[in-house]
């Protein structure tokens, strides 16, 4: 493998934090994230790209809470369930309830009940999860649907061009790389429309940059994403 094309994929993705998620139109839904009581419980949804795993990574940074998604949905829930004395995290999130199967969808179904259940007692915890859809057009289990409409329901618009161009502006100036909104522009307009991939893309273009010893141009660009689809 090419030194060049290690670099590229040793390119990480910044972790999602509170302080780099770019809220746009959110600020309500994040607001409401931030401050969730205990015991309460939120619904996100919108279209991919539009920050609903970010957001739930993000606030499962704290301490006492945990972030589930399908790919390791069964190992986590079990262990949640380990301990007969129910001592939950203080936040649970689940990401893309969409993607989950029948079995996990009721597994999520029993811990809604759970959750209804503590509510109001000192074993008290909060959920916040995630979908494509709103609940009433997902396509699970009817129960499940009902009890991700019981509390709070956000939908996440996703970030106009400008705020991506605004947002990766920002992060270029703290990779110390200036004069580059034309090729921010094109990767935009030409290569990605996920804020996630954008991110992870001008990371790997300025280790590129670095690499080769040549400024960051749309040429430069182009070349390293030849090299990455090679």
């Amino acid at each position: 493998m090419r030194r060049h094309q290690l670099l590229l994929n040793m390119s990480p993705i910044l972790e999602p934090t509170i302080e780099n998620y770019v809220v746009g139109l959110n600020d309500e839904a994040l607001y409401s994230a931030m401050y969730l009581p205990t015991g309460r419980a939120i619904y996100f949804w919108g279209p991919d790209g539009c920050g609903r795993t970010h957001l739930l990574r993000a606030l499962s940074h704290k301490n006492k809470a945990i972030y589930i998604d399908n790919n390791k949905f069964d190992d986590v829930i079990n262990l949640l369930y380990k301990d007969d004395a129910n001592d939950f995290p203080d936040l649970i999130t689940i990401d893309d309830v969409h993607l989950l199967n029948s079995s996990q969808q009721l597994k999520v179904f029993k811990l809604y009940n759970t959750w209804r259940e503590l509510s109001l007692t000192k074993k008290s915890f909060s959920m916040m999860l995630s979908g494509n859809q709103s609940p009433i057009s997902l396509k699970i289990r009817e129960d499940l649907r009902t009890r991700l409409g019981w509390d709070l329901v956000f939908k996440l618009e996703p970030l106009s061009d400008q705020e991506k161009a605004n947002a990766l502006k920002k992060l270029s100036g703290k990779l110390g790389v200036f004069g580059v909104d034309n090729v921010i522009t094109w990767m935009i307009n030409h290569h990605e429309r996920d804020m996630r991939k954008l991110t992870a893309t001008l990371i790997a273009l300025d280790r590129y940059s670095l690499s080769t010893k040549r400024p960051i141009t749309i040429p430069l660009l182009k070349e390293m994403i030849g090299n990455l689809e090679s």
